[in-house]
This record gives C-alpha cells, sequence and structure tokens, in this order.
C-alpha cells in the first residue's frame, strides 16, 4: 500500500500537531482517490511513499531555482520519486487572496502534487481547467 506521511519543516507558521495529523489523514484519503484516476504508467503507481514536507518561502524559492530554474517562490513543487514541497507561506497568501481557509489551501496543494505524482500536468489551460476540477471533486471528497 502506498504511504503518505506529512513533514513540517519550517518555523514561519505554526503548525500544530493536530493540523499536521488531520492533512496526513485527508492526504492518504486523497491517494486512494487520486489512484483511481492515475494515467496508466504514472509515477504514484510507481513509488511507495509520498513525502508531503511543509517548507518556507525561502526554501521553496531555492528549490524552484535550482531544479526548475525559475527565481521566486512557489506554492507547490512535486517531485517524481513521491516529494511534494509545500509552501506554508504561500498557502497562507494564496488562501487570502482567494478568500479560502488556510488548512484547506494546505490540503489543496496536497491534492495538486498527487496529480501531478498521478501523470497530469498544469501547463496549459485546459489542462489547468481538468486539474483544477479533479482537485475540487477530491478535496470535497477528503476534507
Amino acid at each position: 500500500m502506498l504511504e503518505l506521511n506529512v513533514y513540517n519543516h519550517q518555523d514561519a507558521i505554526r503548525l500544530s500537531a493536530n493540523l499536521c495529523s488531520r492533512l496526513q489523514v485527508s492526504g492518504r484519503a486523497a491517494v486512494t482517490e487520486v489512484l483511481k484516476i492515475a494515467k496508466h504508467d504514472s509515477n504514484l503507481g510507481k513509488i511507495d511513499e509520498v513525502e508531503i514536507n511543509f517548507v518556507d518561502d525561502e526554501t521553496i524559492a531555492d528549490l524552484h531555482l535550482q531544479f526548475m530554474q525559475i527565481p521566486g517562490p512557489t506554492d507547490v513543487i512535486t517531485f517524481s520519486h513521491g516529494e511534494i514541497h509545500i509552501s506554508v507561506e504561500t498557502a497562507r497568501d494564496q488562501a487570502r487572496d482567494y478568500a479560502n481557509d488556510f488548512e484547506r489551501e494546505l490540503m489543496l496543494y496536497i491534492v495538486h502534487g498527487l496529480l501531478h505524482l498521478a501523470g497530469y500536468e498544469d501547463a496549459t489551460e485546459r489542462q489547468s481547467d481538468e486539474m483544477d476540477n479533479m482537485q475540487s471533486t477530491i478535496l470535497t471528497r477528503v476534507w
């Protein structure tokens, strides 16, 4: 069975143990949902563990530049071997900008990363719309 674990590697925003536990439980439920729609031969079907790493903007900006050659922070970076890095500071800012709950925004980013591992991309408007629809459906089921 594919395992999902949540790790808090930042001090910028306090994440309670209860919140991390809830995100892990909901993340595991999301894995089950995403596996149902994973593309054939996706990375999600090839790995044993998904590691969710909550980081700050500085850390994610470093990863963004190092691995994607794009300066500045971003919300989520997903690596094909099962690591998903989520900036809690960007999540907080995006939650405010879109009038979303911060905790739900974090869960949305977990689902987003899982969909990338399942073979979905969001480079085009059509792809982004497809991922948005899937994210909304899955988020409603697990959060």
